[in-house]
């Protein structure tokens, strides 16, 4: 018994040929097991022969996916009986044939044979993220299609972050369809998968670049310390750590973007706005693999006479202090400021060499809204500013102090602190001695 071939492809035919040598062919039959689960019985019948003066075969059906054919010429002159044995095979494995030959119920002859069936490969497909982490172990995986046990798969990795000078990074065999990967350093990676068994081969490659994820973005605007003005320019700077091909996407609020620049870790972007307030500016830095948002708050102040500005902090609350900051934009010689807090007030001299800018702090005692008037002036001219401050109300803490030493039957003299603000009182307490 010999196949047409050891190796055949799944719904494919397998043909076996066999020769039969008997000198009788009365009550003969020919038993196949295909090792399936299926198989075949056909008579060899003598008067077929006969009759058919040794031109003609015999052809019995294998339910639909085969058949036995006898060829009967020339028997009588060899006592050889030539059979084709056809059959189709869904899936694939080993399977062991075998062939009984039978007469008058007497085992003549038995042979058999291992074929070996196997899927035929069309496509393979490489699955991994185009964009990896570097120094982080990647997966990468093959996708064969029909699929296969019988495949082996070879992989090739190249570094071809400089096209003119690759380097093979991973050569490499594996019995299931996986390789690991670890790129040492950020660029561009050529992966390369062949896979083949005995009936095809197939082959895919792809291009995985590995970077460097976002890291520690920091956002400041115009050194976060001088005064803005209304359409006033300036600059806010955004900067990363570390991350590969770093992009920056900038929110202004209403604000007016002039220009943006960027480029490495940073981005510089030029904005003004054209109104009194304070504004959010946002700014993201993203690449392929992460992204990390920073944002910061910037206050746009009326301007005077004197290019003098003045900016008050956030609502204050009862008892804590509240600052109120006045900015010079322009030198002027000899500028005094005043800031009148209703029930209090401070006087002091800004000296434009050194500074442009000048605070003061006052504590309110009543909730609500409270004028601060701030005057700047030289000896030639005057300018007022109003300026609206929101105090809140609080629960106060008190915290008593003993002011005088405890002595038995005298007066002793304690103070109450109200979140700073002192109220003197006397409690008297008898003391006696036993």
């Amino acid at each position: 018994m010999v196949p047409e071939s050891p190796v055949i492809a799944a719904n494919q035919t397998l043909k076996l040929l066999v020769t039969v040598s008997t000198t009788t062919l009365h009550n003969s039959l020919l038993s196949v097991d295909f090792g399936d689960g299926s198989n075949i019985t056909a008579a060899l019948q003598p008067g077929i022969t006969a009759t058919t003066n040794n031109t003609q075969d015999l052809s019995v059906p294998n339910d639909d996916r085969g058949l036995v054919r006898i060829s009967c010429d020339n028997y009588r002159l060899t006592c050889q009986l030539r059979i084709e044995i056809s059959h189709i095979y869904w899936y694939e494995g080993d399977y062991n044939v075998s062939v009984m030959a039978r007469a008058e119920e007497t085992l003549m002859a038995q042979n058999w044979t291992m074929i070996i069936v196997q899927s035929h490969i069309e496509n393979v497909s490489i699955l991994v993220d185009s964009v990896v982490t570097v120094q982080q172990n990647v997966t990468i995986e093959a996708l064969v299609s029909p699929f296969s046990v019988f495949v082996k798969y070879h992989w090739t990795v190249l570094d071809i972050t400089d096209r003119m000078n690759s380097s093979v990074v991973l050569f490499t065999s594996t019995d299931v369809p996986q390789v690991q990967l670890m790129s040492a350093d950020a660029g561009d990676y050529l992966v390369n998968v062949t896979v083949s068994n005995e009936l095809s081969t197939a082959s895919d490659s792809v291009i995985v670049s590995a970077a460097v994820p976002i890291s520690t973005l920091l956002l400041s605007c115009n050194d976060d310390n001088k005064c803005l003005l209304t359409n006033a320019k300036f600059d806010c700077i955004a900067t990363v750590a570390a991350g590969t091909d770093v992009g920056f996407m900038w929110d202004f609020d209403v604000g007016n973007s002039i220009y943006t620049t960027s480029g490495g870790y940073s981005s510089v972007a030029t904005v003004a706005f054209p109104a009194v307030g304070s504004y959010n500016i946002t700014v993201t830095a993203w690449n392929q693999l992460s992204s990390e948002t920073a944002w910061t708050t910037v206050d746009i102040a009326t301007e005077s006479v004197f290019k003098l500005i003045t900016l008050a902090s956030e609502a204050a609350v009862v008892g804590k202090p509240v600052s109120v900051m006045a900015c010079l934009v322009h030198n002027v010689s000899n500028l005094t400021v005043e800031f009148d807090f209703i029930g209090g007030s401070h006087r002091l001299v800004i000296d434009t060499e050194q500074s442009h800018s000048v605070r003061a702090s006052h504590i309110y005692l009543h909730p609500g809204t409270h004028t601060v008037t701030v005057k700047a002036e030289t000896s030639i001219a005057a300018e007022l500013i109003h300026l609206s401050v929101t105090v809140l109300d609080h629960l106060p803490d008190v915290d008593i102090k003993l002011l005088s030493a405890l002595v038995t039957g005298r007066h002793s003299v304690f103070m109450a602190v109200f979140d700073g603000n002192l109220v003197c009182f006397v409690l008297m307490f008898y003391l006696f001695a036993f």
